[in-house]
């Protein structure tokens, strides 16, 4: 059987971007909001900062093919290490797998400690964790697919 013409690299990303940008589980990135932490002690206060722009929170293949999305609300406790020791759902997204995913992304987060003056504390701090609606394509009749 005869090949087709050679793709140019310019094509062939050409092509890639445009299947990314199609979307699925494994491309589409939950969005982390800010953390929030209460209002801290007197004195000068240092809040927590995360170490690391790769995020460890994935998209679960099970959602994404059922169409849905939602946000997580997840209450948090940073320790004086800056390890993620504790996690529970403060606001559910209405979907057990989200919210099992958001949980076990935050466990995997890594935070500079927080600090009341020279000494690392421990805080508690609220963190929205979104999960974007897949667009889910339907057949132009309007009937299920």
């Amino acid at each position: 059987m005869p090949e087709g013409p050679p793709v140019s690299p310019r094509v062939g990303l050409a092509i890639a971007a445009a299947l990314s940008l199609a979307g699925c589980a494994d491309t589409v990135r939950p969005v982390l909001g800010g953390l929030k932490i209460g209002p801290a002690a007197a004195g000068p206060f240092t809040y927590p900062m995360l170490l690391s722009e790769q995020l460890p929170f994935e998209y679960p293949a099970d959602a994404w093919s059922r169409g849905v999305g939602g946000e997580t609300l997840l209450k948090i406790h940073i320790s004086t290490i800056g390890h993620v020791d504790s996690v529970y759902v403060a606001r559910s997204s209405g979907d057990g797998v989200l919210d099992s995913a958001a949980v076990a992304g935050a466990r995997r987060l890594r935070y500079r400690p927080a600090r009341q003056g020279e000494e690392a504390v421990a805080v508690w701090g609220l963190l929205p964790v979104q999960y974007p609606m897949p667009e889910v394509a339907k057949p132009k009749d309007g009937s299920p697919r």
